[in-house]
């Protein structure tokens, strides 16, 4: 069984109530005990996911990108945000809270600097 099954599997299945930030927290978790190989499936599986016409797996994929980068750069992910208000306005909010988010994590990534807290210790 492929990671991405395991993902379709827990979403098409999923419990009544059951939210999307829920199911990202899951395979989140997963990727802790899983092989290498496998949390690549997972984060590949979330960057097919975050271009989806499913809403709730656009909302699952927003939640990786906690953890995780699913785009190549701050702009593709801007880029995404605008249609994906448009296509599901219900998310709006959460769109706008995963930009936030998300670009000063690009920003670090981008200059190199996203471990610089380990690199200079504590203030």
């Amino acid at each position: 069984m492929e990671a991405e099954d395991v993902m379709d599997f827990l979403v098409e299945h999923r419990a009544p109530g059951v939210t999307p930030g829920y199911v990202a927290e899951q395979l989140l978790s997963m990727s802790w005990i899983v092989a290498a190989g496998d949390v690549a499936r997972i984060a590949e599986a979330g960057r097919r996911w975050l271009r989806s016409d499913d809403p709730f797996r656009v909302a699952v994929a927003i939640g990786l990108e906690n953890e995780t980068f699913l785009a190549d750069s701050w702009e593709e992910i801007a880029a995404l945000a605008g249609p994906f208000k448009e296509c599901f306005p219900s998310m709006a909010a959460d769109i706008d809270a995963w930009t936030a988010r998300a670009e000063p994590a690009y920003e670090r990534l981008r200059k190199g600097t996203f471990f610089e807290f380990f690199e200079r210790g504590p203030s």
